[in-house]
């Protein structure tokens, strides 16, 4: 048990630290750190840990054919309405649009591989896209949409209207060639 203790350490540290030098989330190396003569050391100089699938607190994870609209966190949400009357108006009209939109995938058989939600986290992490897997940081993005399908570039629409996103949808995933 004594000699487990540092390795826990060192897992502890090393799952919290706020970088990975191989730059691959999936994998953590962690090196022996114990007093053993090197006579007596295992021949494996790194133990694989598995990570969870992000060190972030604030994330949403999407993968698949997706559609994600984004929202801002109430905090931020408060801070815009002190300053400005019009945000209650843009944001239900937002709130309409998503409504309006996910009623339509859901129903429609048309749209039967396409997942939808909603986020108000600050990072995004999509695994399977083009050049995946990718995290956004939406810091600077309030309100919008980001569609993704496995292979295909992202497409993050920051355009707000009143009406639903069937459009943006039906042009991404190609709807009308199906």
């Amino acid at each position: 048990m004594t000699k487990l203790f540092p390795y826990l350490i060192v897992l502890l540290f090393a799952c919290n630290s706020p970088t990975n030098k191989d730059n691959n989330p999936e994998r953590i190396s962690v090196e022996k750190q114990d007093s053993t003569p090197a006579s007596k050391m295992s021949t494996k100089p790194t133990i694989p840990v598995k990570v969870l699938p992000t060190h972030l607190h604030d994330t949403t994870v999407i993968q698949s054919e997706f559609v994600l609209f984004l929202l801002p966190d109430s905090l931020r949400f408060e801070s815009y309405a002190e300053g400005e009357e019009n945000i209650y108006e843009a944001d239900s009209d937002f709130g309409f649009a998503i409504s309006a939109t996910m009623d339509s995938i859901s129903k429609n058989g048309k749209y039967k591989s396409i997942r939808t939600a909603t986020s108000d986290k600050r990072y995004i992490v999509i695994k399977d896209c083009k050049g995946c897997p990718q995290t956004i940081d939406r810091d600077t993005i309030n309100y919008g949409l980001i569609l993704t399908s496995k292979g295909k570039e992202i497409r993050t629409t920051t355009n707000l209207h009143g009406g639903n996103y069937l459009y943006e949808v039906d042009e991404y995933f190609n709807i009308g060639k199906r």
